[in-house]
């Protein structure tokens, strides 16, 4: 039987990248379809996770979980990314207990395409099962971990974790706990923050509960930092908490110098974005600043300097650092003689 689009629904269309029935409908789950052509329906205006969530009738955790898993796969960008991304890879086929093999850094070039990889059968499944006792507790574990017995979908995600990126189940555990504390369980969630884990080799117990420390530290910031910019979202995205991972930790920047980048931001762009906010905290910090207090002695400092010479402020103000941050160079007028 064949079957058409009729003509009166073809009046108010969108287009749908092709790659989306191509590779990813077989995986995505039905709220992950629906929440991408909502989005790809108002790509036009920004939706809050909360307007999906209406629309759809499902949880704003649901929607953050569907949203992440498009942002993985690419058909999706957030704040820190330009735009779609293309993919001219095929899926990589399910090898039971085959482990991703590690590959020394190449060359800086142009970002690949993400790596998309077939989900085994649930025979293959039963194999693995049944070969490995090791596999067979995993799971058996997990469904406590959980409080639900784990179907084909969390499943494919654990062993995906296990065998293609060479989680070790006590890292497995420790990640999944912390996703249920979090109030995070959908398994596309889990998976998100599995593939960034063995990304960033975290592989062992003493490295997972470092991660798990370093991210608590992100979720009380984002309490106090949301509640301090007005934000509605629950939680940070993860490349979100990467910055803030990033500010608090590698950088000991304080609240108020994240929430006066937050109002540079603000001013300048009229979006939020954690990209821009770093560029700005990035010159910040290379000239020492760590404190609110730090900037503003900076700007009161350019500002005495140039009263005393009757000359324009002096290089370091920090108007210019932010149009460095913004990527933006400063302009400079040549003197008339």
């Amino acid at each position: 039987m064949t079957y058409k689009i009729n003509k009166f629904a073809e009046k108010d269309s969108f287009s749908v990248p092709a790659v989306i029935a191509d590779k990813h409908l077989k995986f995505a789950s039905g709220d992950a379809v629906k929440v991408l052509l909502l989005a790809l329906k108002n790509s036009d205006r920004a939706l809050s996770t909360a307007d999906f969530a209406k629309k759809l009738k499902i949880s704003e955790s649901d929607v953050e979980d569907c949203l992440q898993y498009w942002i993985l796969t690419g058909i999706l960008s957030d704040d820190s990314s330009d735009g779609q991304i293309t993919f001219d890879t095929e899926p990589q086929k399910y090898v039971p207990g085959a482990k991703r093999e590690k590959t020394p850094p190449a060359a800086p070039s142009l970002p690949a395409a993400p790596i998309e990889y077939s989900r085994p059968s649930p025979s293959e499944i039963a194999t693995r099962i049944g070969e490995s006792k090791e596999i067979a507790n995993l799971f058996t574990e997990l469904q406590k971990i959980l409080g639900k017995t784990i179907g084909y979908d969390g499943q494919c995600t654990f062993l995906l974790l296990h065998d293609r990126f060479g989680l070790p189940p006590e890292v497995i555990f420790m990640l999944t706990d912390y996703c249920v504390s979090s109030g995070k369980t959908g398994y596309s969630y889990i998976e998100a923050v599995g593939k960034s884990w063995a990304e960033n080799e975290i592989d062992t117990i003493d490295k997972a509960a470092e991660k798990i420390e370093a991210l608590g530290d992100v979720d009380k910031f984002w309490k106090k930092f949301s509640a301090a910019a007005g934000l509605k979202t629950p939680k940070p995205t993860q490349k979100q908490a990467a910055f803030i991972e990033k500010w608090l930790k590698r950088q000991n920047l304080s609240l108020d110098l994240i929430l006066l980048a937050y109002e540079e931001m603000a001013e300048r762009t009229g979006k939020l974005s954690f990209a821009y906010m770093d560029k700005v905290l990035e010159n910040w910090y290379s000239e020492g600043f760590k404190k609110a207090a730090d900037v503003e002695n900076a700007k009161k400092a350019g500002r005495e300097k140039s009263n005393h010479s009757g000359k324009s402020p002096a290089s370091y103000d920090v108007d210019q650092f932010n149009e460095k941050g913004a990527g933006k160079a400063p302009v400079y007028k040549r003197k008339k003689k």
